[in-house]
Parts: structure tokens; C-alpha cells; sequence
């Protein structure tokens, strides 16, 4: 009988080892799964807040290249002589500038090019070279400090 009730025992030591494996294993997974997934919530994190810079260099860079069009658009309608337009237009450049991210577009640029624009004034006159001039040579600075801008948040324009 004796026999018989040790062999019983010996099967019971190894279930109940088996259970507690089992289970420790079952812990021990869920320990390594949950720390995997911290670790690729961070990753995400990364790349989230990564977009998101994107995400400001671009609407930084597409106010820039509106207030490109808006200078250029100022100048044509002073070749027009349309001088309340180009006005009007030369304050949007100025607003455009003021939307750009200083961070993003180089912050000693981007205010030289808004005090350059904040001193644009359309007036009416026969000689409109010297106006014509400092639009040009706005949207001038505008296209530079775009591409700048472009290429630090690694975008490429297509080739025409």
C-alpha cells in the first residue's frame, strides 16, 4: 500500500510543480508583455511629438510661401497702380509673417523679414521703382528663408 500512496504523491508534487510553472510562467509573460508595450507607447510617443513638429514646420513654411504670393501680388498691382490693393496685399504679407514660428523659420530671419514688411508703405506716385524694389526684395528674402525652412523639416520639391 505504501507503494501505491507514494507514487500518487510523487504525481501530485509534479501537477502542483507543473500549476505553480503555469502560473509563475503566466506573470512572468504578462511582466515582459507589459513592459514591451511601455516601451512601444514610448516609441509612439516619439514619433507622435516628431508629426506634430512636422506639423508647425509645414504651416510654418506653407505662411511663408503665402506671404511670398502675397508680396509678389503687391508688386504686380503697383505695376497696375491699383495702390489700395497692393496695400491690402502688403498688409497680408505682413500677417503672414507675423503666423510663421520663429523657431521654425529661424528666428533673427523671420523678424528681419517682419520688420522689413511692417515698413512697406504704398503711397501713390510717378516713380514706383523704389517700391517695386523693396516688394521685390521682400518676397526675395521670403523665397530664401522658405527654402531654408524647407529644407530643414526635409521635404524636397519636385522636380519641374
Amino acid at each position: 500500500m505504501k507503494k501505491s500512496s507514494s507514487g500518487s504523491r510523487v504525481w501530485l508534487i509534479v501537477v502542483a510543480c507543473l500549476i505553480l510553472a503555469g502560473t509563475a510562467a503566466f506573470f512572468v509573460g504578462g511582466i515582459v508583455e507589459s513592459n514591451a508595450r511601455e516601451q512601444q507607447a514610448a516609441i509612439e510617443r516619439t514619433k507622435l511629438q516628431n508629426a506634430q513638429n512636422q506639423i508647425l514646420t509645414l504651416q510654418s513654411v506653407n505662411q511663408l510661401l503665402s506671404a511670398n504670393v502675397w508680396a509678389y501680388r503687391a508688386a504686380h498691382a503697383l505695376d497696375n497702380r491699383n495702390f489700395g490693393v497692393a496695400n491690402d496685399d502688403a498688409a497680408r504679407v505682413v500677417a503672414s509673417l507675423k503666423a510663421v514660428n520663429a523657431s521654425d523659420a529661424g528666428g533673427n530671419a523671420i523678424a528681419t523679414l517682419r520688420e522689413e514688411a511692417g515698413r512697406i508703405k504704398i503711397s501713390v506716385a510717378q516713380n514706383l521703382g523704389a517700391q517695386r524694389a523693396q516688394l521685390l526684395h521682400l518676397a526675395a528674402g521670403i523665397t530664401r528663408l522658405a527654402e531654408q525652412s524647407e529644407t530643414k523639416a526635409g521635404l524636397t520639391r519636385a522636380k519641374e
